[in-house]
């Protein structure tokens, strides 16, 4: 798709072709009494967006590599993103696909009516999110949509210490109120942003939390003022909110501008991908922070707080000797402490395989094996993006060497 992946999805890591897709470019329909459209594959999520937005419509997952980032692959990685707290993340929306498969032939699984009732046949449809390229080539894509919400509240805390931040993201997750959005920013960004030319205006001592809630224009209004009183129990030094369109810009331009500027101070830059219950989100940061500076790297966090789904920086410098070892040895500490704490490898990035050798550690033998062969039953030989997600899923035909599995 569009090479966004954080874990290598796309990387022919064995050599091989590379499928391209980016001149499947069309919005083929958007029926609005159905409540769905039809893509192809290489269309810019941002793009589907803008063009839903004229009917007082939208496609809710929205990871934050929307502007450039294709659905193609954002079905194969099942991308979640900002609002996916309350929407939930691709899969929630593949109503169906068309594929190319191995043997060349073109196979529809779902449709317009995919997911929506009883079909007693086994959901194939529902195999392809996730499916990191290992089963087919999607063409065709049907997707649920939703009407555009009538209003919607932002809100954005800054707070004086990383437990109170964390202690606010537990009240906010419980609460009948429902955000739509629950971003953290750690005090480490805020001070990258408010050091740049992208300043905003935020205490350069907070640790800060933006969130969202939507819906019709009454229960809206309700709902924020039951946000504003979670978010001032826990000690902020600011709480700002607004319905302002244009403000709204303002209060997430610190989400928005991270990354850009991370990329700016830093030669090389290293984002994982994990998510673990919620309740441990203030001691897996506190192990980042710790195990960083034993290594001399620098750790910097921003992430979808609402479910749990991490998203670390590491900064550093492959010229400096030792700095790429020291960065993957800090990724795998990150990981045996994911698991540890109860949670997965990845949110919406895949496996890839920067990944792949953890897989063992999450899954029994039996369990990898009956995952083999599911994908196997579409793509016997590993023709498909071989070397990705499962260990020793290895291509050998004509333009790879034999690799002994073990």
């Amino acid at each position: 798709a569009a090479g966004t992946s954080l874990s290598g999805g796309p990387v022919a890591e064995t050599g091989g072709l590379i499928i391209h897709i980016s001149r499947l470019k069309n919005i083929i329909e958007i029926n609005a009494d159905d409540m769905y459209c039809v893509v192809e594959p290489g269309v810019v999520l941002q793009r589907l967006n803008d063009t839903l937005k004229d009917q007082k419509l939208f496609y809710p997952p929205d990871p934050s590599s929307g502007f450039a980032s294709t659905l193609g692959g954002n079905v194969a990685e099942n991308a979640g993103g900002i609002r996916c707290f309350k929407y939930g993340v691709t899969a929630n929306y593949v109503l169906g696909v068309e594929c190319i498969m191995t043997d060349g032939t073109i196979r529809q699984f779902g449709g317009p009516a995919g997911g929506r009732g009883v079909s007693n046949t086994l959901d194939w449809r529902a195999l392809m999110p996730g499916s990191e390229g290992m089963i087919a080539v999607f063409t065709k894509i049907w997707m649920r949509i939703k009407p555009l919400p009538e209003k919607v509240w932002t809100f954005l805390g800054s707070y004086k210490n990383l437990e109170d931040a964390t202690a606010c993201i537990t009240d906010l997750v419980q609460s009948p109120a429902m955000p739509v959005a629950l971003e953290f920013i750690d005090n480490h960004v805020v001070q990258l942003v408010e050091n740049s030319k992208m300043a905003c205006g935020l205490d350069k001592d907070s640790w800060v939390i933006l969130t969202e809630v939507d819906g019709p224009e009454q229960l809206v209004d309700h709902a924020a003022d039951t946000i504003e009183e979670i978010m001032n129990r826990h000690n902020p030094i600011k709480v700002e909110k607004t319905d302002d369109e244009t403000e709204k810009l303002k209060l997430w331009k610190a989400r928005k501008v991270a990354g850009g500027l991370m990329g700016q101070i830093s030669p090389d830059l290293m984002i994982q991908d994990a998510v673990i219950p919620r309740q441990f989100l203030k001691d897996i940061l506190h192990f980042l922070y710790d195990e960083g500076e034993k290594r001399d790297i620098h750790v910097l966090n921003v992430f979808h707080a609402g479910d749990g789904n991490l998203h670390p920086n590491f900064l550093f410098d492959r010229k400096i000797e030792g700095d790429l070892e020291r960065v993957k040895d800090l990724g795998s500490a990150l990981m045996e402490k994911v698991i540890a704490y109860g949670g997965t490898l990845s949110g919406e990035h895949g496996i890839g395989n920067d990944k792949r050798d953890y897989i063992p550690k999450i899954f029994s033998v039996r369990e990898v094996s009956a995952q083999s062969a599911i994908s196997e039953i579409f793509n016997p030989t590993h023709q498909l993006n071989p070397e990705k997600v499962f260990p020793y899923r290895s291509f050998v035909g004509c333009c790879a060497a034999e690799k002994q599995n073990t």
